[in-house]
């Protein structure tokens, strides 16, 4: 009987687990900037890391908008964060930092 019990918590264990994916936050960084997410990939944030006076950002994609590049600014300064809370999940994002009189400097996209 104890056996049996094992067996069917081992069971029911797995399913459990198999049961559905997590949703692993995702963080990417570049120098004066990291983008990351929270709420089960609902939110994006993006911190200013650097006292440089350039704006942090962050660009990434939600699964309602395949293809549709997402901005998230950061002008607030060093050591803030803003964030922007949508209605699907998050499944690819990086950092970037605001040059001046040349295009943004973003680091590699994460997934």
């Amino acid at each position: 009987m104890r056996t049996l019990t094992k067996a069917a918590c081992t069971v029911a264990g797995i399913a459990a687990l198999c049961g559905s994916a997590p949703a692993f936050a995702l963080t990417a960084t570049t120098e004066g900037s990291k983008a990351y997410t929270s709420n089960s990939n609902l939110t994006a944030n993006v911190e200013d890391t650097k006292a440089d006076s350039r704006a942090a950002k962050g660009e990434y994609y939600r699964k309602s908008e395949p293809g549709v590049t997402k901005n998230l600014w950061n002008k607030s300064g060093a050591g803030t964060v803003v964030s922007s809370t949508g209605s699907t999940a998050i499944y690819q994002l990086r950092a970037c930092r605001q040059e001046q009189s040349a295009p943004d400097t973003c680091g590699k996209w994460v997934a």
